[in-house]
């Protein structure tokens, strides 16, 4: 299929709902004093890293809080203490909370796509440490985040607490996510289209 020419557009949000959102998540939960590590997953699975959220628990400092969205009540009363599992949000505005309120949103999945979460975390301003997994490294890069090798907890732990000593990185986030405003991205395949339609 070389011969063909190949064009990609990339998956949009919606980043009128995924934006930054002043919220009283941080004082509702007591976690003003805390750096939040937020995780969120349809599913919780190994598959999606479930088993490295566990284990770097019991590796960070007391002042580090692990936020798990998407938990089942099963899951949730057998996470430790220094995780919190949340379930799934009733509506979006209330993940773009999490999102905001998170220093860091973590996706250590084994196998994916291009993950929307990355997307909908840069969008409201919050750096992403990722897997090199799949389109995951597509989304992030050094300003807005960091890429680990893959099932790497040493490199994941030591991207997470270098992160802190960085300079914010929101304004890089914000416009690393104005690539994937769900309205340009649609009107990139209009001009696909049309351009197609054109040459025949």
């Amino acid at each position: 299929l070389k011969k063909y020419p190949v064009k990609v557009i990339p998956n949009g949000i919606d980043r009128e709902v995924f934006s930054p959102m002043e919220g009283r998540f941080r004082r509702k939960y007591g976690l003003q004093e805390k750096k939040v590590l937020l995780g969120v997953a349809n599913i919780w699975e190994k598959r999606k890293g479930l088993d490295v959220f566990l284990q770097l628990a019991s590796r960070l400092p007391e002042e580090y809080q692990i936020v798990l969205v998407g938990v089942s009540d099963r899951q949730s009363k057998k996470l430790p203490e220094k995780i919190w599992g949340i379930p799934r949000t009733g509506k979006p505005s209330e993940l773009a909370q999490w999102y905001t309120l998170a220093d860091i949103y973590v996706n250590p999945t084994y196998e994916d796509n291009f993950p929307t979460t990355n997307l909908e975390a840069l969008s409201c301003g919050t750096p992403v440490i990722t897997f090199a997994t799949g389109g995951s490294v597509e989304s992030v890069d050094e300003t807005c985040g960091k890429v680990v090798p893959k099932g790497d907890l040493d490199a994941l732990e030591a991207a997470v607490k270098a992160m802190r000593a960085e300079p914010d990185k929101r304004t890089a986030c914000l416009t690393k996510a104005s690539h994937y405003d769900k309205n340009e991205r649609f009107q990139d395949y209009l001009r696909l289209y049309a351009k197609l339609l054109h040459e025949e």
